[in-house]
């Protein structure tokens, strides 16, 4: 018995021993999963990747995830999670010998799918501050926005949706969500003017002429207008939407008034028309940057100039003011091109072609005055030019050497030297006769301090 007993108890504890230590390595139930973190706060949208370490005698062995609510949030291969809606979810690890373990997925609140601004319209007065409150969807985290505005001068708007009125005009103000949903609202500043003013406020036409006058207010950046003209007499001067009909001879007041109560007045006064109408010179050619006058000429019947006329009203245009501007008869040149400057009076148009073109204004070579040896002058020199402006018309230069026996230089600025002493003055010359000049001398001792220019070719070869 007792011996039949005390085989028991060893064979009892032989499996309990052989159980502890072969088990793990037949059933993997030594094996944990330690995932990291345990749980994770997140937002619609927002993505957190997942970590863990693995106790096992396979540490490479395979780990899956796998979400046990997917409208919640999501994971993917690599154990990236990605949160939908809000909710509760558990993301479970799954190692290929058994081990198991899970993480907490709390996300708080919707994503935000719906942004809208209080209002669509802000109509306000120059100097006023009020605000815009960016509207989302009720259950969305994440409302933070950025704030633009279209054109700082006529609004602003700081980082909490407040907009100051700057300047007159319209312009658009934007909320942008970090999902990049976009609200905006237009604003209107009003500008309130202290006066209107009709230019000029003295005008003399010839019956027969079409004209239309201008406006000035103060201050400039007014949002007010014209709305209505009047003529005190419309049997010398008819009156539409701002443009003028010299219909007879006589004398009358042009009324302007505007949309905020404010209103001006001219004199407008009819003569007879001049026979003909002519502006000197027909055609012009004008470098960029410079002015022209052009002189206009009434003439009578006999083809003389009528000094009664000349104070008649003209109007100037240019058919391109990127070539060209005009204001009372002084054209100035803008950019190069052609445009057509007009001038109407008395019913009659007069022209000149203008032709504006950009000329080399200076040209500045890359040497200046350089000593050679003599046995140095194998070795040519290649100049540089550099023109004002870049973007001249014709860049073409030509290149002259003043001394044969020294230099010479090709059309492409290299400079031979043809072994004699002495010095030659190589020249660049623009066709606008812009030039720049490199004095090139040939010595048989350099100067005292002076460095050979080819010294580092020298000693190479």
């Amino acid at each position: 018995m007792k011996t039949a007993y005390g085989k028991l108890v060893a064979l009892i504890v032989l499996i309990v021993v052989g159980t502890l230590l072969f088990a793990p390595m037949r059933f993997g139930g030594d094996d944990y999963l330690y995932p990291h973190p345990r749980s994770v706060r997140m937002n619609p949208g927002d993505s957190y990747a997942l970590s863990y370490r693995l106790d096992a005698a396979d540490p490479n062995q395979a780990v899956t995830y796998t979400s046990t609510n997917e409208a919640v949030a999501v994971v993917d291969d690599s154990g990236v999670v990605t949160a939908l809606a809000g909710g509760s979810a558990r993301i479970r690890l799954d190692a290929a010998n058994g081990a198991k373990a899970d993480v907490r997925i709390e996300v708080k609140g919707a994503q935000l799918d719906t942004l809208a601004l209080n209002t669509d319209t802000l109509n306000m007065e120059k100097g006023q501050i009020t605000g815009l409150k960016a509207i989302f969807n009720d259950d969305a985290k994440d409302t933070s926005v950025a704030w633009s505005t279209a054109d700082e001068a006529i609004a602003q708007v700081d980082a909490i949706g407040r907009v100051a009125a700057m300047g007159g005009g319209s312009t658009t103000v934007t909320a942008t969500a970090k999902n990049g949903l976009t609200a905006s609202a237009q604003i209107n500043v009003h500008v309130s003017g202290d006066a209107l003013r009709i230019t000029p406020e003295a005008v003399t036409v010839g019956a027969g002429t079409y004209v239309r006058l201008n406006t000035y207010y103060l201050p400039e950046d007014t949002t007010d207008e014209v709305v209505s003209w009047a003529s005190s007499d419309e049997n010398v001067l008819q009156v539409q939407d701002g443009t003028l009909y010299a219909a007879n001879v006589g004398r009358t007041i042009l009324s302007a008034f505007s949309r905020d109560g404010l209103g001006a007045s001219a004199v407008v006064i009819v003569e007879p028309p001049a026979a003909d109408f002519t502006i000197s010179p027909t055609a012009a050619t004008m470098d960029r940057g410079r002015t022209l006058t052009l002189e206009p000429r009434f003439l009578d019947a006999s083809g003389n100039v009528d000094e009664n006329s000349s104070a008649h009203y003209i109007t100037w245009t240019s058919s391109n003011p990127a070539v060209c501007t005009v204001e009372g008869g002084v054209v100035t040149a803008v950019g190069t091109g052609q445009a057509r400057v007009s001038a109407s009076a008395d019913g009659r148009i007069a022209s000149c072609m203008i032709d504006v073109q950009t000329l080399v204004e200076s040209i500045e070579l890359n040497l200046d005055k350089m000593y050679v040896l003599r046995e140095d002058t194998v070795i040519p020199i290649q100049l540089e030019a550099k023109i004002t402006p870049a973007d001249a018309d014709n860049q073409r230069l030509t290149w002259t050497a003043d001394n044969d026996l020294v230099a010479s230089v090709n059309q492409r600025g290299l400079v031979t030297l043809v072994g004699g002493y002495g010095t030659a003055t190589i020249t660049a010359t623009a066709e606008s006769g812009a030039q720049d000049t490199f004095t090139v001398n040939v010595v048989s001792e350099l100067p005292e301090g002076y460095e050979s220019p080819f010294k580092e070719d020298n000693s190479q070869s």
